[in-house]
């Protein structure tokens, strides 16, 4: 689902899927050979700024990295797909009046603007109808409606064009993920599947169902609090605290608590008392979004969760959400129907791809 900032047709040659975060910048782009495809290249730069730098100065550094890398992978594409979310971006599931595209279209605005939380004047607006129902005896549509401030988008596509790419599309990440996982399964299936993109500073929740994406919010509990909560325990700066989670995890069995004991190891013992804390507190958001999705009258719960981005790897958060939700949890690998050509990509760094992958993939959809 793309945000109607198509400026170009871009060519069969390729696009480039570019997923900017705040700790790090991810790009993949694929080639399509003999109706294959085939990965062309990757990337994972991490960003780093110094902490007082400005939104601008920060904007430019992202720019100067992507340039620097694209030069140094010799990559000649020159169109991009790119993804926004968090406070800025709205996704909201509304009933509009029975409408033809073209009606839809002029009237996009007022119709919208009921459920949009900022002056309708900020933002760009889109939607995607989903199903025919009746409410009142009246004809409506279900329908997807993204808001997203005009701001931020052009920040967005800034960056992009300093470092020599032409965005032309600019979705949102959970809709990134839709499109991943349509490539993934490209059967439609009756199960609920809860995704958790978790990032560095927010966590992208979805709940894809029948083919599309039914729930989706951000939740700003993510890799940072982490950090933040381990920093505080252990009075440290959230940068050594980063390090500190990625080497000791999660302690979740009996036996795990009990070696560290013996082990006489206090970092394992704090860093997972303070993740603990975390957890709960994203545990108790995740369950909020499932119940709002259950209360809508669906007759699919939630079969599986997926796991992606940079902190889907802290050690036993799979298994602590298993043991939570009572589903199984799967780390996704985005590349995995490429697995002879991603034998160099880390496998700590593959689930952090999984976002630039669906975008990457927007080259194989039919769009106006």
């Amino acid at each position: 689902m793309d945000l109607n900032f198509v400026k170009n047709l871009f060519p069969q040659k390729g696009i480039i899927g570019i997923d900017i975060g705040s700790y790090a910048v991810k790009m993949v782009s694929f080639i399509e050979e003999k109706k294959k495809i085939k990965l062309k290249d990757w990337g994972y730069i991490p960003l780093n700024f110094s902490q007082d730098a400005t939104a601008e100065e920060k904007q430019a550094v992202i720019s100067e990295e992507i340039k620097k890398y694209l030069r140094k992978k010799g990559i000649q594409f020159k169109f991009v797909a790119t993804s926004i979310s968090g406070n800025s971006v709205i996704v909201r599931y509304v009933k509009f009046p029975k409408l033809s595209k073209k009606e839809l279209a002029l009237t996009l605005y007022v119709e919208a603007e009921p459920f949009i939380p900022f002056d309708i004047s900020d933002v760009n607006l889109t939607c995607c109808p989903l199903d025919d129902v009746m409410e009142e005896g009246q004809p409506k549509m279900e329908t997807v409606l993204v808001a997203a401030k005009k701001e931020v988008v052009d920040n967005r596509i800034d960056i992009l064009s300093k470092a020599g790419l032409d965005p032309v599309i600019i979705d949102v990440d959970a809709f990134a993920l839709e499109t991943l996982y349509s490539w993934l399964n490209p059967e439609v299936s009756d199960s609920a599947i809860l995704f958790l993109n978790i990032g560095h500073k927010v966590t992208n929740l979805s709940i894809f169902s029948q083919g599309a994406t039914r729930v989706v919010r951000d939740i700003f509990i993510a890799g940072a609090s982490f950090d933040k909560s381990i920093g505080k325990n252990f009075k440290m700066e959230p940068d050594a605290a980063g390090d500190l989670k990625k080497q000791k995890g999660i302690l979740l069995s009996v036996q795990d608590k009990e070696g560290a004991i013996e082990d006489y190891d206090k970092e394992a013992l704090g860093v997972s008392k303070a993740s603990h804390a975390v957890l709960q507190d994203l545990y108790t958001e995740i369950s909020r979004s499932i119940d709002f999705y259950l209360s809508q009258g669906v007759e699919q719960s939630i079969s599986k969760i997926i796991l992606t981005g940079g902190m889907s790897n802290l050690g036993n958060i799979g298994e602590y959400m298993s043991e939570k939700f009572k589903v199984s949890v799967e780390i996704l690998n985005p590349l995995e129907p490429l697995a002879e050509q991603t034998k160099n990509i880390p496998k700590d760094i593959l689930p952090a791809l999984a976002v630039a992958t669906g975008l990457a993939l927007r080259k194989l959809k039919d769009w106006e």
